[in-house]
């Protein structure tokens, strides 16, 4: 699939953001990294025109990935930037958080690379 599309990977583990973004490069994805909720912040602030989407853990070590969705959508700039939620967290519950915070969709850890990629090809192709 080629696309332009950029992707803001909010993720603290090294193997996993390694991981999330092989898989998006090979897809052709642009990629942008954060690897807490400050840089992500940071990220979204200067890059907002840029992001087409963004793929937020939940368990960060500065501040935990709902307060960073509550925040990105709490500036106009950023409200309407999608938010895809990557979690180990899969409790009903935080799930449903997530949901009411802004997200979009919630992809459970450990993924399942396969149905990873059609997720996040099937959005862009209906967008």
């Amino acid at each position: 699939m080629q696309t332009s599309k950029t992707v803001l990977i909010v993720e603290d583990n090294p193997t996993n953001l390694k991981l999330l973004r092989d898989i998006l490069t090979f897809q052709k994805y642009s990629v942008l990294e954060a690897i807490d909720g400050k840089s992500a912040l940071e990220s979204v602030k200067e890059n907002y025109n840029k992001i087409d989407l963004i793929l937020m853990d939940m368990q960060l070590p500065d501040i935990n990935g709902l307060e960073v969705i509550q925040k990105i959508k709490a500036y106009p700039e950023s409200l309407n930037i999608p938010i895809i939620v990557v979690s180990a967290h899969a409790m009903e519950s935080d799930i449903k958080k997530c949901y009411k915070a802004g997200c979009i969709d919630y992809i459970t850890k450990p993924i399942n690379v396969q149905e990873f990629i059609n997720k996040i090809n099937s959005f862009f192709l209906n967008r």
